[in-house]
C-alpha cells in the first residue's frame, strides 16, 4: 500500500478512496467480487485474520481462495479502493467458518489494537477500518427497538430492520474522544496508565458526553484525570482510532496551575516533563502512528519555531 497523495497528512489517509457512490451499484460491486486483483481481508467480530506464525502480518486474499468457505455476495463489506484495487472486509459469521479458515490458511484471528504498534501507517487504517467493520456489524444483527434481524445494503455500510412496521436504519458512527497537550512554564503534561508498557508516557484523554462541547471535556478529563485547571484550549487535529471505534480530536491547552492531583482509577501517574528529558527518552513516547505522538511532537518543535508559552 503505496501513499503517494499529495494531500495526504501525518493522520489523514486520503490514500483510501471510500468510492460510497459504488456502494449501491450491485453489478460493479459483484464483478470485483469475481476479480482476481480484488483483496479480502477476513474479519471474526473484531479480530482479523493472520498468520499463524507470523501475527504481526494479516493475510490478504483474492476472492477465489474465499469461495468454498463465505458467501462473499452476502459476507463481504466494501470498504474502497486503493491505487484502483477494491478492498472488502469479509464477515466471518461463526466460530465453525472461523476455525475452518485457521486451519485452511494457517492463520489466527488476533484483536486489531494488538496488531496497531507493528503496522504501517497506510496498512493500520484499513485494516482498522475493515477489524471496525467486522465489529460494527457483529453488534447490529438485531434490531435495537424491537429485536428483529437485521438486513444488510450499501455494500455493509448500512443495516435495516426486516420488521416492515419498525423498518429502523443502523449506520456505522465512531465515538468522539479528545486527547490533549497540556503545557505549563515550557513542560508538557504526560501521564500513564498501570496497564502500558513499563516507562510509557502520553497526552491525556477521554470521550465525550452527551450534550458537551469538546472544548467542556478537554477541560472536564484533565481535571479529573490530574486536577489541572486549564485555559487556552485549541484544536489541532484529529484521527480515527477504531480500536474499536474513535475519532481523537486533538488539542493543546495551557494549564492554570501545575499542582498534580491524580485520580488512581484513571492514571497511574502523571508529571511535567521538559523538552529535554522527552528528547533524551524517546521509549517513552507512545506509538509513532497516534495523535499522541504527534501532539507532542509538534510540542517539542513548537521551540524551534520560536512558539513558547506566553
Amino acid at each position: 500500500m503505496n501513499d503517494t497523495s499529495p494531500n495526504r497528512t501525518p493522520l489523514s489517509p486520503y490514500f483510501l478512496d471510500r468510492a460510497s457512490t459504488l456502494r449501491d451499484q450491485p453489478d460493479w460491486l459483484e464483478t470485483q467480487l469475481k476479480s482476481d486483483t480484488t483483496r479480502c481481508l477476513i474479519v471474526h467480530g473484531a479480530q482479523l485474520l493472520c498468520r499463524a506464525n507470523a501475527p504481526e502480518h494479516p493475510i490478504i486474499l483474492a476472492p477465489k481462495a474465499l469461495e468454498s468457505v463465505l458467501q462473499l455476495s452476502a459476507d463481504s463489506v466494501f470498504l474502497g479502493t486503493v491505487e484502483g484495487i477494491a478492498y472488502f472486509a469479509v464477515l466471518v459469521q461463526s466460530a465453525e467458518q472461523a476455525a475452518q479458515l485457521c486451519q485452511q490458511f494457517s492463520g489466527s484471528f488476533e484483536p486489531s489494537v494488538s496488531r496497531a504498534p507493528h503496522m504501517e501507517r497506510a496498512d493500520k487504517d484499513i485494516l482498522s477500518l475493515a477489524c471496525f467493520m467486522g465489529y460494527w456489524h457483529s453488534r447490529h444483527r438485531h434490531c435495537g427497538k424491537c429485536g428483529s434481524q437485521t438486513t444488510v445494503v450499501s455494500a455493509g455500510h448500512h443495516r435495516i430492520c426486516s420488521d416492515s412496521e419498525c423498518a429502523q436504519h443502523f449506520f456505522p458512527n465512531m465515538d468522539p474522544a479528545v486527547i490533549v497537550l497540556v503545557e505549563h512554564d515550557g513542560r508538557a503534561l504526560l501521564g500513564r496508565q498501570a496497564r502500558w508498557r513499563e516507562g510509557m508516557y502520553s497526552t491525556l484523554a477521554g470521550f465525550v458526553e452527551p450534550g458537551e462541547t469538546i472544548e467542556a471535556a478537554v477541560a472536564r478529563e484533565v481535571h479529573e484525570e490530574a486536577g489541572i485547571p486549564l485555559e487556552a484550549i485549541e484544536y489541532q487535529s484529529s484521527q480515527s482510532w477504531l480500536f474499536p471505534n474513535s475519532l481523537m480530536l486533538g488539542f493543546k491547552a495551557k494549564a492554570t496551575s501545575p499542582e498534580i492531583t491524580i485520580d488512581p482509577n484513571e492514571l497511574e501517574s502523571a508529571a511535567w516533563f521538559t523538552r529535554e528529558q522527552v528528547r533524551a527518552n524517546p521509549d517513552m513516547l507512545p506509538n509513532k502512528a497516534s495523535i499522541s505522538y504527534a501532539l507532542i511532537q509538534s510540542w517539542l518543535q513548537s521551540e524551534d519555531r520560536g512558539v513558547m508559552d506566553q
